[in-house]
């Protein structure tokens, strides 16, 4: 049993090397790493979420999320979102608000993660990376930037985004867990993690 375990263990520590390899991502040091550790508040109480979490690692060429979610409808579809201030010195209050994303200097912009279903206890997990450069899954109408800039330095908040009840449509809940207003109405952010330099 011992040696089935072992080889599983080294098995996954070799294809987790060998993506990293292929990926073109190289081990970096911990002093060129940030990571922080955040609970979701709910967005119209303001209040911590019991059971909820999120965990940001930052490099100065990428950030990478997992976020575990509570509370959310069964069975609704919901997306995940990277809200980033590339230069929070320059919006209005700390941390920054949704109202700096208008504001050039920022240099705002929100970014698709992922999208789940809730499952059955109201529960869904998020995981992305986000390379610097990338504008792929960007909300267009949200923002001046057109992607990451600056991880290390940038305010970055986590965003979890309703959508509904999932569509039986394949299209249509396509767009439901990719788009920012993909099936909406309704569309709502309903928890949100603060990620501070």
């Amino acid at each position: 049993m011992f040696r089935l375990y072992c080889c599983k263990t080294y098995t996954a520590v070799a294809l987790l090397a060998g993506a990293l390899v292929v990926q073109g991502a190289y081990p970096v040091q911990a002093e060129s790493t940030k990571t922080s550790i955040q609970p979701l508040v709910d967005t119209v109480t303001g209040l911590v979420i019991p059971g909820t979490g999120s965990i940001l690692v930052r490099t100065k060429d990428a950030v990478g999320m997992t976020l575990h979610s509570f509370g959310l409808v069964p069975g609704n579809a919901y997306t995940a979102w990277f809200a980033v201030f590339n230069n929070p010195k320059a919006c209005a209050t700390n941390p920054c608000t949704g109202d700096d994303l208008a504001t050039p200097r920022v240099r705002g912009v929100v970014l698709n993660a992922t999208g789940q279903i809730a499952g059955a206890d109201g529960t869904a997990d998020f995981g992305a990376f986000r390379a610097v450069g990338d504008p792929s899954g960007r909300a267009e109408e949200l923002g001046t930037a057109m992607a990451l800039e600056k991880p290390l330095t940038a305010q970055i908040f986590l965003v979890v985004r309703s959508h509904g009840p999932a569509s039986h449509d394949d299209a249509v809940l396509q767009a439901q867990l990719s788009m920012f207003n993909g099936g909406c109405p309704p569309c709502d952010d309903v928890q949100i993690t603060f990620h501070l330099p």
